[in-house]
């Protein structure tokens, strides 16, 4: 009957920490759909949510692999994004759907010419 008992009271742990688990809500996250809403809401335009999403992951590999900024620029400007459309992308990207590439963001602002403070 000891053995039974035990065996009861695991299962009634378990039981009760995969409830809690039901219960917690899950962590807030960014996703894909966020992006394409906060470029909606920004007034870019695209012909197909698959191609902008793909355009944000692309973004995200750029900034990820070294381009930097300017890089992102380039390519998203290739793709036919006008400047304000392209700067969009790229802040929904980091935002959304990469924030870890956010010190390449914060590295690129930072830049000075010359040393004496002035945004490159």
């Amino acid at each position: 009957m000891n053995i039974y008992s035990n065996c009861a009271r695991v299962v009634l742990a378990a039981g009760t920490m995969a409830l809690a688990g039901l219960l917690v809500p899950a962590p807030a996250h960014a996703d894909q759909y966020d992006f394409v809403v906060y470029l909606d809401n920004n007034g870019v335009y695209y012909a197909s949510v698959s191609g902008v999403i793909d355009a944000g992951k692309m973004t995200c590999r750029i900034l990820r692999s070294g381009g930097g900024v300017p890089g992102a620029m380039a390519f998203l400007g290739r793709a036919g994004y006008e400047r304000y459309e392209a700067a969009t992308i790229i802040v929904a990207a980091v935002d959304d759907m990469c924030p870890d590439t956010q010190p390449v963001i914060d590295a690129f602002l930072n830049q000075t010419a010359g040393g004496k403070g002035v945004p490159a």
